[in-house]
């Protein structure tokens, strides 16, 4: 088997594919890997608002993990909180360009 080497101009084209982005692009997928925050930010693509208490009885998960994960997600700037009264509902932070790609990237595969 015979190996081909990549030309300088080749391996510059592929490298565009990079960004400076891909470090903030790589931490959000990393949030996204454990199963019950991605299932939280896939409820949340829905228009309806939903509080904490209810995306823990959607998923079938206590309150205080549901607001863990919620913690965990606002964190890494995929959501952000509104409180209404006593209750808290998650909301996407639409405005951000990488989780506008994540969300395009999700309607994708979903």
């Amino acid at each position: 088997m015979s190996v081909t080497h990549l030309s300088e101009k080749e391996i510059l084209k592929y490298r565009k594919i990079f960004t400076e982005t891909d470090g903030d692009m790589s931490a959000m997928f990393k949030v996204l890997s454990e199963i019950n925050r991605y299932r939280i930010f896939l409820l949340l693509l829905e228009p309806e608002r939903i509080s904490i208490g209810n995306i823990a009885k959607i998923l079938s998960i206590s309150v205080p993990l549901t607001s863990q994960h919620v913690s965990t997600l606002v964190n890494a700037g995929l959501l952000k909180k509104q409180r209404n009264g006593k209750r808290i509902y998650p909301k996407i932070e639409h405005l951000d360009p990488l989780v506008k790609k994540i969300i395009l990237t999700l309607k994708k595969i979903n």
